[in-house]
């Protein structure tokens, strides 16, 4: 990959354990040969993709190779399954997000982590009153965070929304089910912390009541990030 088109990604700690690596582009000044010298290539079921597609895939990798680097591990290519979610090795747990230019990706061991769960969203436009009953649980949780944070309801509604879709991806891969925006709340404490707690059940590991902490920022003025960690 030529450094002119692309610098590689950059990748921290950010908990004991797990590693974050973020990049933002535009994916128009990349293709896919600019990916081969980082021995990154599609899957046969994304050559006909569109490219916006095949560079979040590729984007989504590249992430995943600086994180197993920061291991000091060599890079394992996480294929992608039938369900178009990533297939994690036996030996790691990881994430991967993408929107509108930006991509991130986590990795964690699974000796040390049950399961991560990473989510990148572009502030919701113009949400209306039908999208508000389809994320959120009940009326209050959107007013919760509304006030309790000083959001704009337009951020509130995106952070909800960004919080579940994290928190699908920490289960998915043990639960190998889908589950909706309803069977899950987030709640904001008085220490001003989000949580994210199961209103369904969902089966004896994933019971009414779990709850999990959600870290949460503003990549930009126009992205929320979410990141669920959940200790083995």
């Amino acid at each position: 990959m030529t450094a002119k088109r692309l610098s590689l990604p950059r990748v921290a700690e950010v908990i004991p354990g797990v590693f974050l690596s973020r990049i933002k582009v535009d994916y128009e000044q990349l293709e896919v040969q600019d990916f081969l010298a980082e021995n990154l290539s599609l899957p046969p079921n994304l050559e006909s993709a569109v490219h916006k597609r095949k560079i979040e895939y590729l984007l989504g990798r590249l992430c995943l190779k600086r994180c197993f680097e920061a291991f000091g591990e060599p890079p394992i290519l996480v294929d992608m399954g039938e369900d178009r979610s990533p297939t994690w090795p036996e030996s790691w747990v990881g994430s991967i997000s993408h929107s509108k230019g930006h991509v991130v990706a986590v990795l964690g061991r699974s000796s040390s982590y049950a399961g991560l769960g990473i989510d990148l969203e572009t502030l919701i436009e113009n949400p209306s009153s039908a999208l508000q009953m389809q994320i959120c649980s009940d009326e209050m949780e959107l007013e919760e965070l509304r006030v309790g944070l000083g959001l704009t309801e337009q951020q509130a509604l995106t952070l909800i929304f960004s919080a579940k879709e994290s928190l699908y991806k920490l289960i998915f891969p043990r639960y190998r089910k889908f589950f909706g925006f309803q069977s899950a709340r987030v709640r904001l404490l008085p220490t001003l912390e989000l949580t994210i707690d199961l209103i369904d059940q969902l089966n004896e590991e994933f019971a009414r009541g779990r709850s999990w902490s959600v870290r949460w920022n503003k990549s930009d003025n126009l992205t929320i990030e979410t990141l669920i960690v959940e200790l083995k």
